[in-house]
């Protein structure tokens, strides 16, 4: 068939790459039936010819060919066209071969036997974003931060680097993996992606392992189907179903059950979901973004994440840089969030003493912009401005300015090993006092002082019934 590429613009053409004859000719009339006109090739040279010729916007590219490495004809396209989204094909035993090939560039993957909704699916998304970014491909600076969290700044080169990430992650579906130490911000980077995707307009939804005891995590994943006795209708939505047409955070994923894991991994590779308790299946169009605090290969080959579940997700990883990494941004960061606290709080903070700033640049930030935040409410709280002066900080955070000074520094951030602080207190011990600290930090939140010890609140009920007994 002969295909007028000279009355489709780049962004509508579309080329289909299959050398099974059976398999090109099912995927043509599925494509067909859903308005895409495909060319086709059998092969890496015609597929690299026709492609040359057309210049497709979107390109579907089965990476097993007869006389090619699929991964070499990607290249070669991403080389002459870098805004063609290309969508790689892979029999089932194969999936790592399409991870590889979407961190070297792929905007999608699809697995062997392909259903009809997820081919369309795939082809369609890709075809939208081509559209979406086509008018604007070259635009703003590189290092702009509009459509980030606020309290995401940061001038410093590693951030420079993340956001340059996250505008060239947004526009594909592939799953994204963020890694960081807690406090640093993972949330946030999760959201400046789905902000910068085409599904912005949409829901961004939350859902944290560590928070929800394994017994209802499916409920709350899944939905869950009402009693008998209730109408039929009636089932109450799930995460899943909340972030349709939008972006779903998977926190802590380690934490997550393994029978949800499992049915995570089901939802993964056919696209629907049904309520706990029963009820009909719905197609759920979802982008999937997951965060860990701990390192998911390990967790992964401790068997604690799944293995299959874990290649399926960890295909883009992200790293947010801790904040003792950030040089400067420390600073930019504190300013900006002082004058937030400062408006809750009614007091008139407007900046910090040079002092300070200098305290902040040395600082280890344990707890990164958690820690952050918490030091800025507790001298705003206790102290009035117009700036923090290191005076008003902890004194841990005060010794830096004393050895600044001439002064001798003390506390744990100046060499005293935790061993020498703990001396002489017993397990049980020392599990309070981190415990009840966090819990302090956390203005009594139970289920936020878990979030930043990475442990279950159920955990700390549990130990904190011991203390009282």
């Amino acid at each position: 068939m002969n295909v007028n590429i000279g009355n489709q613009s780049a962004i509508s053409s579309l080329l289909l790459v299959e050398d099974t004859p059976s398999l090109q000719m099912l995927y043509r009339t599925i494509l067909r039936k859903a308005g895409y006109n495909a060319l086709c090739a059998s092969n890496g040279q015609e597929a690299l010819t026709k492609f040359a010729e057309s210049r497709p916007g979107v390109v579907l590219l089965d990476l097993m060919l007869p006389d090619s490495d699929g991964m070499a004809v990607m290249r070669e396209m991403l080389a002459l066209q870098p805004a063609t989204r290309i969508i790689v094909i892979t029999a089932n035993g194969s999936v790592n071969a399409a991870v590889e090939a979407t961190r070297a560039g792929a905007h999608d993957f699809l697995v062997k036997p392909l259903g009809d909704i997820r081919l369309i699916s795939a082809v369609a998304n890709a075809h939208a974003e081509s559209e979406r970014d086509r008018p604007a491909e070259v635009s703003a600076s590189a290092h702009d931060t509009d459509a980030i969290d606020s309290a995401f700044l940061g001038q410093s080169e590693v951030m420079h680097q993340l956001y340059e990430k996250i505008r060239a992650v947004a526009t594909s579906m592939a799953p994204v993996f963020v890694l960081g130490e807690s406090g640093t911000g993972k949330e946030l980077c999760a959201r400046a992606v789905h902000l910068k995707s085409a599904r912005a307009k949409n829901r961004f939804v939350t859902f944290n392992c560590s928070a929800i005891p394994h017994e209802l995590q499916q409920a709350e994943l899944f939905g869950q189907a009402q009693r008998s006795n209730a109408p039929a209708a009636s089932v109450k939505p799930g995460a899943l179903i909340k972030a349709d047409a939008g972006t779903l955070f998977l926190e802590n994923i380690h934490d997550m059950a393994p029978s949800v894991q499992a049915r995570l991994l089901n939802f993964l590779q056919n696209g629907t979901a049904s309520p706990t308790g029963g009820g009909d299946a719905v197609r759920v169009d979802v982008r999937i973004i997951c965060a860990a605090t701990r390192d998911p290969a390990e967790e992964m080959r401790s068997g604690r994440l799944r293995e299959d579940l874990y290649y399926r997700l960890f295909v883009i990883p992200m790293h947010v840089p801790p904040l003792r990494d950030r040089g400067e941004d420390v600073n930019i960061l504190a300013r900006h969030l002082l004058v937030q606290i400062a408006q809750e709080e009614g007091k008139t903070f407007t900046g910090l003493a040079p002092e300070t700033a200098s305290v902040f640049r040395k600082a280890p930030w344990r707890g990164n912009l958690r820690e952050l935040v918490n030091v800025l409410r507790l001298a705003v709280v206790l102290h009035d401005g117009p700036t923090i002066t290191p005076d008003m900080l902890p004194p841990e955070l005060q010794s830096f300015a004393s050895a600044e000074n001439g002064g001798a520094p003390t506390g744990l951030a100046y060499g005293a090993t935790a061993a020498d602080v703990l001396s002489g207190m017993t397990m049980a011990e020392i599990e309070e006092l981190v415990i009840t600290s966090a819990i302090r930090r956390n203005a009594g939140s139970v289920p936020k002082a878990a979030r930043e010890l990475d442990i279950a609140p159920s955990t700390i009920y549990r130990k904190r019934e011991t203390w009282s007994s």
